[in-house]
């Protein structure tokens, strides 16, 4: 009540908190501002990590592809994005839903690496006019990490163990990893 009146008075010694502005630090949400910034243009920067498709919602082909999306996800130029794992087919959901309405897709998968790990891929798809106007390529940004899956887990504790034993055996009293000690 005081605050308010302070206020309606025009009362000098009342001050505001100050503004603090958001800084972007998701891939993803940097891509979709620069995209907006560089009027829906490919977004420079991501190389890396982004791909062009062209034709979204028809043939869906890769066009172009970061060095980093090649060695980890295969998606080379000129492959057609089918349905052949949980990636391409996220990608490809993004794109029809492109071809339907030409604006930004956000969009999440968990792929399943052999004898690696889980990756977690986190991206955005943006729509890039031609001289239509509708949007005859998508750009999609790319961001990952990698969490270990259960045996490669229970490995890591059993080398970490047999570490800690080497290494320290007169201070190592009991093994941190074990069972009896999980909590």
């Amino acid at each position: 009540m005081r605050v308010e009146w302070a206020v309606d008075r025009g009362d000098c010694r009342f001050e505001l908190p100050p503004r603090f502005t958001v800084i972007e630090r998701r891939m993803s949400g940097r891509a979709l501002d620069a995209w907006a910034a560089c009027n829906h243009g490919i977004v420079a920067g991501f190389d890396d990590n982004s791909l062009v498709i062209r034709d979204p919602g028809e043939r869906s082909t890769v066009e172009t592809a970061g060095d980093a999306v090649i060695a980890i996800f295969g998606l080379a130029p000129g492959m057609l994005l089918n349905s052949r794992d949980a990636l391409a087919s996220e990608l490809c959901a993004a794109c029809d839903l492109i071809a339907l309405r030409p604006l930004p897709v956000p969009f999440e998968a968990s792929l399943l690496a052999p004898g690696r790990a889980c990756i977690l891929v986190r991206g955005i798809a943006l729509p890039i006019a031609g001289a239509r106007g509708a949007a005859e390529r998508v750009q999609i940004v790319v961001s990952w990490r990698e969490v270990l899956n259960r045996a490669a887990t229970t490995r890591l504790k059993r080398e970490l163990s047999a570490a800690l034993r080497q290494s320290l055996p007169s201070m190592a009293t009991s093994d941190p990893f074990s069972a009896e000690n999980a909590g």
